[in-house]
């Protein structure tokens, strides 16, 4: 190579760097403001409506004062909507892996496929955020801010949050009693009922002598959060009897007042339960159920237990 061939070189190759020091420094900013994903920083005193809008349906949040959520209407689980929240905050990584809108289709974060996440207050949007199908890594998935097209696969809380159906966002808690407050507990079975009374010395079945205080007590505590299995469809409460349950209970508290009263309409493998002044109709296990209204013979003292 002659002198002039080595300039040309030298300066062809001057110009490549000077052109790529150029698009480091421009691009640098871009990658760190324009390119970011950045989860609204949201709290729960901050919105008053979440909407999660996917193909199969709607899941519509909405807070009702200071706490309370309802999920399409219902009462919604507390812990579900706190892991909503924590996954805003949370530490997530989200890393950019395309530019364009070409493959918003593919990824399914388009505008028929896509879930979107839109979070109100008041009536206005406060956030959204499309949500799109599993990425390659575990426990990730391709979301995008709406409005925008830079795509990102996206590793954190939220990405199994927006799956979650109607049932699992519903507060699935029948009752909440705590033992000791309960002074009566008359029970129906299709095999015979009885009544607990509770006495100074401990617990007596009425007609039926002394009760075994510790079965007794793993009944009630079957009423301390007592959680559903699930909730009956439309076309299940259409077949629902609890003119003539099954089963029914009643716990009455110290001073004679009434804690809770239900009825068990059963099926092949679960019960239907009805709590009174409550129109939502809950669903429990078989053997949930027979913790719940235990035969009495398994109450009597110096008889065995549950």
């Amino acid at each position: 190579m002659n002198p002039k061939q080595l300039k040309r070189v030298v300066i062809a190759l001057a110009v490549v760097v000077v052109l790529w020091l150029l698009a480091e420094l421009l691009g640098g900013t871009r990658d760190d403001s324009e390119t970011a994903f950045v989860l609204p920083a949201l709290q729960m005193s901050d919105v008053d409506a979440i909407s999660i809008q996917r193909p199969s349906g709607t899941i519509a949040l909405a807070r009702v004062g200071d706490s309370t959520w309802t999920a399409n209407g219902y009462r919604a689980s507390e812990n579900m909507i706190e892991d909503l929240f924590a996954g805003l905050v949370e530490s997530s990584e989200a890393e950019l892996i395309a530019t364009g809108s070409t493959v918003h289709q593919r990824m399914g974060i388009d505008s028929v496929e896509g879930i979107f996440m839109r979070f109100e207050n008041a009536g206005d949007e406060l956030a959204s955020v499309v949500f799109g199908k599993q990425g390659s890594g575990y426990n990730t998935r391709y979301v995008r801010l709406a409005g925008q097209d830079f795509v990102y696969e996206y590793s954190g809380q939220l990405a199994s949050v927006v799956d979650r159906g109607e049932n699992e966002w519903r507060d699935k808690t029948i009752t909440n009693i705590l033992p000791d407050s309960v002074g009566l507990v008359v029970a129906r079975r299709s095999d015979g009922g009885y009544m607990l009374n509770r006495e100074e010395n401990g617990w007596r079945i009425e007609r039926g002598g002394p009760a075994d205080s510790a079965a007794v007590h793993r009944l009630l505590n079957q009423y301390t959060s007592l959680q559903a299995s699930g909730f009956a469809t439309e076309a299940q409460v259409d077949s629902t009897d609890f003119t003539r349950p099954d089963r029914s209970i009643t716990l009455f508290g110290l001073e004679g007042d009434t804690l809770v009263s239900m009825a068990l309409d059963s099926t092949s493998s679960a019960y239907w339960v009805q709590v009174a002044s409550d129109s939502i109709i809950y669903r429990i296990l078989q053997w949930k159920a027979n913790q719940m209204i235990p035969a009495d013979s398994t109450l009597r003292a110096n008889e065995g237990g549950l």
